[in-house]
């Protein structure tokens, strides 16, 4: 495996270190500071346009270390590697909770969100502020659970 496969596996840690911190940071800090502020929602919107950017940064770069990390252990990509042995149906779930995770994403960050800023912006919490919300959420919720078969399938937990 050799030096190329640790530093692939570091950043694909440091990538989901920064995924999962970043969306804990939203909720945990940002918000209930910005609460009783005037430009709260210029705040919201101009934070998460940016850690948009460097979240899709981080998804991409979990998905080229996750391929690499694959390669470099030998997994190969098939339905019986993914059906018959417990480790690859494990990993075929953590994949799919990856792919939910990021068209989950995708509909929160360039539909939903702006959408519900446009709301807001307009004096309205409407449904859509509840459905970003609860997007978020569950893409974090994705996110841990990821992260936990990941740990597990590679200290043989699984």
């Amino acid at each position: 495996m050799g030096t190329t496969y640790i530093i692939s596996v570091f950043l694909h840690v440091l990538f989901a270190a920064f995924w999962i911190g970043g969306m804990l940071f939203l909720p945990l800090v940002l918000l209930p500071s910005i609460k009783d502020s005037n430009n709260r929602i210029a705040l919201l919107h101009k934070t998460g346009l940016k850690f948009r950017f460097y979240g899709w940064v981080a998804l991409i770069g979990l998905m080229v270390t996750g391929l690499f990390n694959m390669h470099f252990k030998g997994i190969p990509l098939s339905w019986d590697f993914f059906i018959e042995n417990d480790y690859g149906q494990w990993l075929g779930i953590k994949l799919l909770a990856f792919a939910l995770m990021i068209a989950i994403g995708s509909v929160h960050d360039f539909y939903i969100g702006n959408k519900a800023i446009e709301q807001m912006q307009d004096g309205n919490n409407g449904r859509l502020k509840y459905i970003a919300r609860w997007s978020g959420r569950i893409n974090l919720l994705l996110s841990f659970t990821i992260a936990f078969i990941g740990v597990a399938l590679s200290r043989g937990g699984i």
